[in-house]
């Protein structure tokens, strides 16, 4: 006689083409090897618009994800720009990527084990998010290299939650970052296989524990991750909002290239638990578009970019943010503040003339075009 597991189990298989979806994360995959071995390890020219549709398949929160006709890993919920950062350190910095070379290309778990903890040592200093505590951004990869071993549950608290709820294992056994994500993998597919009593694929695992009549057995809490702004093409075509569409851009610019840039000379990033944490920073109030701190003294700098706001409201803005990290951060440091803009205007100007410590920045946009021969 099934079990109520097994019985919830085939309600959802039911409705689920596992075949189908099988199918997808095989083509995925495939595509992603290609674009890991010709643009990663062999070093070719990688663009952004390269790195993108990779992105899509990884992270329902992607830029021009389509929830009708795309399917993603999961929804990791990192920033387009992080995933680029992501990206480029593993293309230019050998030492991490040769690990995560060597992680794709290894079936054995000890083994495997191993060499995570030698990537989160080695990326320790790498302000890029990849190994961050909850290793979503490297299940999601680990997933995406080989759906056929791991399931798309990217998220170590989540998987926590699955294993206490169903009492797949002993969380207190994993001893260290290695052992959180495989032994944890290891643990809901075996356990959930043994639970509705056959084999089937970690997607197809995966999506079942998300489905509304489970999820609702193991979700402690329900995590809200807010959309992007959505821009109309009536919106982009719009004098007005030309320099907010940029803006938007320019935030993963900088993030991205912050070494290379003119603030990164002077103010670094900022990581918590290892996950870069500077983009779209969240406070109880809002989000910051950038908060970042001074390499000499450890001084914290919000940095708000004038997205299609009268500079009244910018400067508002800034200076609330300002106030919370002085009082929920900063302690003894001193808060600085800088607007990014398209251009710097009198009131801007005038504004920040009463307020310390604050600066304006502008920024300028190179465009060209050739005749290609």
């Amino acid at each position: 006689m099934a079990n109520k597991f097994e019985l919830l189990f085939k309600e959802f298989i039911d409705s689920y083409d596992s075949e189908k979806y099988d199918l997808i994360w095989a083509q995925h995959s495939l595509k992603f090897k290609s674009f890991w071995n010709e643009k990663i390890v062999q070093g070719k020219e990688l663009s952004e618009a390269e790195i993108d549709p990779i992105v899509r398949m990884i992270d329902i929160k992607a830029k021009g994800f389509n929830k009708k006709t795309d399917e993603a890993a999961a929804l990791v919920g990192l920033r387009q720009g992080v995933w680029y950062r992501i990206f480029k350190d593993l293309k230019i910095k050998t030492n991490i990527r040769d690990i995560l070379n060597q992680i794709f290309n290894t079936d054995q778990d000890q083994k495997l084990i191993d060499l995570i903890n030698s990537l989160a040592k080695e990326n320790q200093t790498y302000k890029n998010g990849l190994t961050g505590a909850n290793a979503t951004a490297l299940n999601a990869l680990l997933f995406i290299n080989n759906p056929g071993k791991y399931i798309s549950s990217v998220s170590l608290r989540h998987r926590i939650q699955i294993i206490n709820s169903f009492n797949l294992g002993s969380i207190e056994a994993y001893k260290d970052y290695g052992e959180k994500i495989i032994i944890s993998n290891n643990a809901i597919v075996n356990g959930i296989s043994n639970l509705i009593n056959q084999q089937v694929s970690p997607r197809t695992i995966s999506n079942f524990l998300y489905s509304d009549q489970i999820k609702s057995k193991w979700k402690k809490e329900l995590e809200q991750v807010d959309e992007d702004e959505d821009i109309t093409d009536e919106e982009r075509l719009s004098e007005e909002n030309y320099h907010f569409v940029i803006e938007k851009h320019l935030e993963d610019f900088l993030v991205v290239n912050w070494e290379s840039t003119v603030l990164g000379q002077k103010y670094e990033l900022i990581q918590e638990d290892g996950e870069l944490r500077s983009q779209q920073y969240k406070t109880d109030i809002g989000k910051i578009d950038l908060l970042v701190q001074e390499k000499k003294t450890g001084n914290y700098v919000v940095i708000e970019l004038k997205k299609g706001q009268t500079s009244d409201d910018t400067v508002g803005q800034l200076t609330r943010y300002m106030g919370w990290v002085k009082e929920k951060l900063a302690q003894n440091a001193l808060v600085k503040g800088i607007i990014i803009a398209a251009s710097s205007d009198d009131r801007l100007r005038f504004s920040l003339k009463m307020v310390p410590n604050t600066e304006i920045y502008t920024y300028k946009l190179n465009f060209s075009l050739e005749k290609s021969d």
